[in-house]
């Protein structure tokens, strides 16, 4: 997917105030009902062919852009569309519109496509892709307020995880639960505390991807004994082996089996979808082998607690 870094991305925006000439302008309208331009914002257009190459936290990375070009002055961008500037994922649909926080005395209308949340301007912000954005512990803390307990998992352990496994080029973080706690409680906010207390006092920063975040929140719904995140064992060959979960009373490992494993480079390293399918069924003999019972599930079964109840039950955990 195309993702530009913010010098590029503003080059690429285009400003309907700034085009000097009714000709101009009268062009620029002209391309866009030739679906050649989207409109981002009232007034920010970009190219249809660029547009059409993004992903949906790609778009939402683009829209905040337009915003702040649009009011000419920095915004500091908040909840999801911080999260999407974080790169941290999302369950879910993904808003459209550009969350903002401002002065309480500014207040400012909200609209369709820009959303003010006139809370106060918090003393610590960051900078990525050139807009101002609150800090990760912000965006966690307002999300957790914010969003299902789902959601707010999903973001808190990718979060977390950000600490151990930091991304190149963005603003390197030592994030805990203590720190997430701290920032909930300096929100001049009472709803939604209880929720987010609850999402930041179980998330935690070993779950490695959003399938086995929300394959840890159904187990816990189902009433099932937590598991232990990515643990080393040992297969029959001597080699270790990373397993994303594990009951040592059952003597299972679970597995979380993503088709990003298949198909993200992050994941390939250099191999073929085929070569790593090929490597996991190894893997997964060798630790077979070794005693260790094993079980694994897709998607669409991490999603649905009665899915992974079910599936879970058959394997063996209690």
């Amino acid at each position: 997917m195309l993702d530009l870094d913010s010098l590029e991305l503003r080059d690429r925006l285009t400003l309907s105030r700034e085009i000097p000439t009714a000709g101009e302008r009268a062009a620029l309208f002209n391309r866009v009902r030739r679906g050649e331009m989207v409109r981002l914002r009232r007034g920010v257009y970009v190219l249809a062919a660029e547009w059409a190459l993004l992903d949906l936290a790609a778009k939402n990375r683009w829209e905040s852009q337009a915003a702040v070009a649009l009011v000419g002055r920095d915004l500091v961008i908040s909840h999801h569309s911080a999260a999407a500037l974080w790169r941290l994922p999302w369950f879910g649909e993904l808003p459209t519109q550009t969350h903002t926080v401002d002065d309480f005395a500014k207040g400012g209308r909200s609209s369709s496509e820009l959303i003010r949340h006139t809370v106060g301007i918090p003393k610590l912000t960051e900078r990525i892709d050139g807009v101002c954005v609150t800090t990760l512990a912000r965006t966690v803390a307002d999300l957790c307020r914010a969003s299902t307990f789902q959601q707010g998992v999903v973001i808190a352990d990718a979060a977390l995880r950000r600490t151990t496994h930091p991304l190149p080029h963005f603003p390197r973080t030592s994030l805990t639960r203590e720190h997430l706690a701290a920032e909930l409680a300096l929100v001049h906010l009472r709803q939604g505390t209880a929720k987010a207390r609850r999402v930041i006092d179980f998330a935690d920063g070993a779950a490695d991807r959003p399938g086995e975040s929300l394959s840890r929140v159904n187990m816990a719904l189902a009433g099932f004994s937590a598991p232990k995140l990515q643990v080393p064992l040992r297969g029959a060959s001597g080699k270790w082996w990373t397993v994303d979960f594990w009951w040592p009373q059952f003597n299972l490992i679970g597995e979380f089996d993503g088709n990003m494993k298949y198909t993200d480079a992050e994941f390939l390293h250099g191999r073929t979808p085929n070569e790593a399918l090929i490597d996991e069924k190894r893997r997964e003999d060798d630790l077979r082998a070794a005693g260790h019972g094993m079980s694994r599930w897709p998607w669409d079964t991490a999603i649905s607690l009665p899915r992974l109840r079910r599936h879970l039950l058959a394997a063996g955990v209690r």
